[in-house]
């Protein structure tokens, strides 16, 4: 009995493991050496397997069916083969005529012909030689909310950045300075060289009239923040100009792959959230390790070294310079990788220091701890489970540096006679304080609930849910100590603003793949859901008895109290339709509908279609075989810019103390009809690819938008005082193109040299938006008819000599002069030029020579101008710190006029402070006609035998001139030497360094970055990226302070120099 009993287990034990099989294998390169770390897996399931250091692999417990056998590793060409697991008919003598296969939808008799084709139980042997993938033509990219395509196959353009080699090179403080100057068709550029100071995109054409024009960042799935704290936004924390990004809380050397949307015809399935374009961050996961975890450590240390020098004009040139310094750099990163196929862990800690360049380095710094932990699961086989969380504390001080009465370039710059308006112990004393602790944490489920079952390709049903979180609490501070020299603030001033806010997303969706003939279909439903929530309170006191007590109780008088919170909601549904025939043609269908609580009563929801279609032309038998791809593409999407939180509210009321007590009052006028500004884009273009030599990524684009929310003044009369209401009255006009070349000229086993080019070109005009909005300087304009940001006003020609009749005195003859007030020829006022980049371009070269390695990245701009706001206040009346106007002024002559004008202060002219020699002076005054006239007529003239010199030095003053702002408008082109790099690997050498033991890797690197900057002749301007206004721009209606490449006193860029190590163990 008990024989018996053990036989029919066996039997049955031996049946069930009839029903599953396994694959072994090894994976290599086309030289033959092993490939460790090679994922191989079975598409559609979640079974699979990574390569040991053998390049070995190893699947088990596969079920009988077919499968297509996927090999891929980052940089290679993948392997496909089909496999069938099948050892014999498990179905005995029930059902002679159905085999088992046949049961499950699989064709048991399928021609193996082809080499690609396995079957059996027990596959061993199975090998894959993967050839190098030099331009990552296969790499599969992110092409909407639910759809992914290789970049073969894509039919829209998806712009990848592989970060990890340039961190290996260098360290970089933030994402922007890493993705600067190496995406086409993206600008970014810092606003400012202040240590932790944010930085703005421009993505295309800008995405439309409204938002502030950032893209969408989504870190491993979650949504995020993309925010800029302190700058102009806040009068409590203000640093003038520049304040610290928000994006400072992430580490870039976790970063692994960046891709990017950039607008609406390849981001219509993020509707509202996609039209300034989708910017997807993934973060390092686990590699399977032989023998245990890989540990790697490293090290940069650097200086922030102020390379630039102020224009020769400023008085007090030297004075600024030797108040700057070089500001230490200091990284430490560590991380852990490991894990198999079923569980793979990444983890890593860094701690980042990075001082300014004023000498006061305690008031300028930044201090970032980041924690990362990242998790992939395969608890099933038909389930996947990633975990992503990272957590960051930031502690920094920014001064007031950037157009702020209080920083050292006003101080020192601005006046002729320095510290107007404090002295430098007074200003060693200011830092604002920002502090913020950050946890980003998002899981992902995939589950494949018919994984057995293959009729109808059910086995291809993918369900997905996804949950997100991104919570950041902000405290911060401001101090002005009592006992200092402030003016305002003599008796000492504190602000404390505290902040929480909160971001949670949650998605799910489900897809179905199925092919029939030769026609592959995958069908897509997602949803996705937005909540973002925020408070905080602020409170500030002035009068302190002591500077040796700064808590803030102890300010005798509260000069701001006040709280906020708000909550907004965002809801999408998207279905997707890709199809694709013969593996040559592909088209993507979508659809979204979104729903928002930003949106008016009347506005409950709104649609955003999109189609899109590619084809493989190489695969056409009139092509020429040497071409590895050439693609054609075209899409069409619509995408939106949701209106202001509160823009869809009738009336909002805020509370107000005034003389008769507490009250409200109506803070804000919406619009209950109010809808999203749509963007619709068409773009097309076509990718090739070159004996794997040559890569060329064209791309033109045109888009349109309609339904701009401009904000229009309301009528007096109605009662509101000067508050504006919301109307979708605006459009504009966007087109462009953009190109990528690379190409590998030399590939060989010592040396290879890769170089890629970029050229982009973007264009837009304002069609309809009403009055035009000016900035507070009446230079930078947002009108019909000429491009977002602009430079407008009347510019100035030269200087008019005119002649004086002196028969108006009784006398004879004709007296040239120049009349400094009225004499200045300007042309109509109209525009001058645009603010923003109309043509970009960047060219990088990487060479490895055995085990060395170099790398350097040149960028060019031009189609711009810039405006030296810091020097036009300079040069103003009762300032003089630059001295070219009154240079100008002294040597015609006129000093004195202007001095009794009270247009400069006495002591500024030529007898009290001399600014050039008696030699220069080519002017004076007609002391005959003033004598003739009575004092009545004033005549400046040259001095005889100096005619000429003398209407060119009334050219000059007319072009000084500061009632004029566009004198200090200038041709913003330049080139820049972005990053340069040098590297050497030592892992050969470890051995004979006897070191092989203790370290598996070892490499050293030294780095520079904002190296070098060409300019026009006769520029003045330290650098034509900086500006006053901040990283973030408001929505147009809303702000005047759309200060594009207008800079005043901002502190410029340091050259950045770093040395560093890494050590794999």
């Amino acid at each position: 009995m008990k024989k018996s009993i053990l036989l029919i287990i066996a039997l049955a034990t031996f049946l069930n493991a009839s029903d599953e099989g396994s694959i072994t294998g090894n994976v290599y390169t086309s030289g033959g050496e092993p490939l460790w770390g090679a994922n191989v897996y079975l598409m559609g399931t979640m079974l699979g397997a990574s390569t040991d250091s053998s390049g070995a692999f190893s699947i088990e417990g596969i079920s009988v069916g077919k499968y297509s056998l996927v090999c891929d590793y980052i940089g290679y060409r993948s392997g496909l083969r089909t496999v069938y697991i099948s050892s014999f008919d498990s179905d005995g003598d029930e059902d002679e005529e159905q085999s088992y296969l046949d049961k499950v939808g699989i064709d048991e008799d399928e021609s193996d012909e082809q080499s690609s084709t396995l079957k059996g139980n027990f596959l061993n042997g199975i090998n894959f030689t993967l050839e190098e993938d030099v331009f990552s033509s296969e790499e599969v990219v992110v092409t909407g909310v639910s759809t992914e395509r290789s970049v073969e196959v894509s039919e829209v353009a998806v712009t990848r950045l592989k970060p990890r080699k340039f961190n290996q090179s260098t360290s970089y403080t933030d994402f922007g300075s890493l993705a600067m100057a190496k995406v086409s068709g993206l600008d970014i550029r810092k606003s400012s060289g202040t240590v932790g100071g944010g930085f703005r995109f421009d993505m295309r054409a800008g995405g439309g009239l409204n938002g502030n024009e950032q893209p969408v960042i989504y870190l491993d799935g979650m949504r995020i923040a993309n925010e800029e704290i302190g700058g102009t936004g806040s009068n409590q924390l203000t640093t003038g100009g520049q304040g610290l990004s928000s994006l400072l809380d992430f580490n870039p050397d976790d970063i692994e792959n960046v891709e990017i949307l950039k607008g609406p015809a390849a981001a219509t399935s993020y509707g509202t959230n996609g039209s300034n374009g989708v910017v997807f961050i993934e973060t390092r996961k686990g590699n399977a390790a032989d023998g245990g975890p890989v540990f790697n450590y490293k090290q940069t240390n650097g200086i922030n070294s102020p390379q630039f020098e102020v224009d020769k004009g400023f008085q007090n040139r030297d004075l600024f310079h030797s108040l700057l310094s070089n500001g230490a750099v200091s990284d430490k990163y560590f991380s852990m990788s490991g894990g198999d196929y079923k569980f793979r862990h990444f983890l890593s800690f860094s701690s980042r220091n990075e001082e300014g360049m004023i000498i006061w380095k305690d008031k300028n710094y930044f201090d970032r701890k980041t924690v990362r932990a990242n998790f992939d699961f395969l608890p099933l086989n038909n389930l996947s489970l990633s975990l992503n969380t990272s957590y960051s504390s930031i502690d920094a001080i920014m001064p007031p540096s950037d157009n702020h009465i209080y920083g050292l370039m006003y101080n020192t710059l601005v006046a002729y006679s320095p510290w107007q308006e404090s002295d430098s112990t007074s200003l060693s004393q200011l830092g604002i304080k920002f502090g913020s602790k950050r946890l980003v944490a998002s899981a992902n489920v995939k589950y494949y609930p018919f994984k057995n079952n293959y009729r109808f390709g059910l086995n291809t049903v993918q369900l997905n849910a996804k949950f997100g979180i991104d919570d950041v609490e902000r405290k911060n501070s401001n101090l002005f100590p009592s006992g200092y020299n402030y003016a305002l603030f003599n008796g000492g001033f504190k602000a404390l603003v505290n902040s929480n806010e909160t971001n949670t997303i949650f998605d799910f969706g489900a897809s179905h793949n199925y092919n029939f003939g030769g026609v592959n279909t995958t069908t897509s439903f997602s949803a996705q859901f937005y909540d973002h929530l925020w408070d905080g309170v602020e409170i500030s006191r002035d009068s302190f008895g002591q500077n040796a007590v700064t808590d803030i109780g102890s300010g005798s008088n509260i000069t701001v109290a006040g709280e906020w919170s708000g909550n907004t909601r965002d809801a999408g549904a998207i279905i997707a339709q890709e199809m694709s025939y013969m593996d040559q043609y592909f088209l993507t269908m979508s659809y979204r509908k979104d729903y928002s609580s930003s949106l008016g009563s009347s506005s409950k929801s709104i649609g955003y279609p999109g189609i899109r279609f590619s084809t493989r032309l190489d695969k056409f038998s009139f092509v020429p075989s040497d071409f590895d791809m050439i693609k054609f593409r075209i899409a069409y999407g619509e995408s939106g810019v949701l209106p202001a939180h509160t823009d869809g509210e009738r009336l909002l009321w805020s509370g107000s103390v005034g003389g008769n007590g507490s009250g409200a009052m109506i803070s804000s006028v919406g619009n209950p009809d109010i809808e999203p500004e749509r963007i619709k884009e068409l773009e097309w273009g076509f990718d090739l690819t070159y004996q794997n030599l040559i890569s060329l990524e064209f791309s033109s684009y045109t888009q349109s938008a309609e339904n701009s929310v401009i904000y229009r003044p309301l009528a007096p009369s109605l009662g509101y005082g000067s508050l504006s209401k919301p109307d979708n009255i605006g459009s504009m006009e966007m087109q462009g193109f953009e190109a990528l070349l690379r190409a590998t000229p030399i590939r060989q086993d010592d040396l290879s040299v890769d170089i890629t080019t970029t050229y982009s070109w973007n264009d837009n005009k304002i069609i309809r938006m009403g009055d035009p909005i000016m900035d507070s300087y009446g230079l930078v304009t947002v009108r019909e008819g000429y491009p977002k940001y602009s430079l407008w006003g009347n510019k100035v020609v030269g200087a008019r000599v005119d002649t004086f009749n002196l028969a108006l005195l009784g006398q004879e003859g004709l007296v040239p002069f120049f009349d400094p007030l009225n004499g200045i020829i300007t042309e109509e006022e109209g525009f001058i030029d645009r603010l923003v980049p109309e043509h970009t371009a960047n060219f990088g070269i990487n060479v490895d020579y055995k085990i060395f390695d170099f790398f350097m990245l040149f960028e060019r701009k031009t189609g711009f101008s810039t405006a030296a706001g810091g020097m036009w206040w300079s040069t103003g009346p009762n300032n003089n710190g630059h001295t070219g106007w009154l240079t100008s002024m002294q040597k015609l002559g006129i000093d004195g006029i202007f001095a009794s004008l009270n247009f400069i202060p006495a002591n500024m002219t030529r007898q009290v402070t001399p600014i050039v020699d008696e030699a220069d002076v080519v002017g004076t005054i007609d002391f005959a006609v003033f004598q003739a006239s009575n004092g009545a007529v004033v005549l400046p003239i040259p001095v005889e035998g100096k005619e000429q010199e003398w209407e060119e030095t009334a050219n000059d003053f007319a072009h000084a001139f500061p009632g004029f702002s566009t004198n200090y408008v200038e041709d913003g082109s330049y080139t820049r030497l972005r990053e340069i790099s040098f590297g050497v690997n030592l892992d050969q050498y470890l051995p004979l360094l006897k070191l092989d033991g203790a370290i598996s890797g070892l490499r050293f690197f030294a780095s520079a970055q904002n190296v070098k900057l060409w300019r026009p002749k006769g520029t003045r301007t330290v650098d034509p990226e900086l500006n006053m206004a901040g990283a973030i721009t408001g929505a147009i209606g809303t702000t005047n302070s759309g200060y594009r490449s207008v800079e005043s006193n901002t502190m410029p860029y340091p050259t950045i120099y770093n040395i560093g190590f890494n050590v794999r163990f």
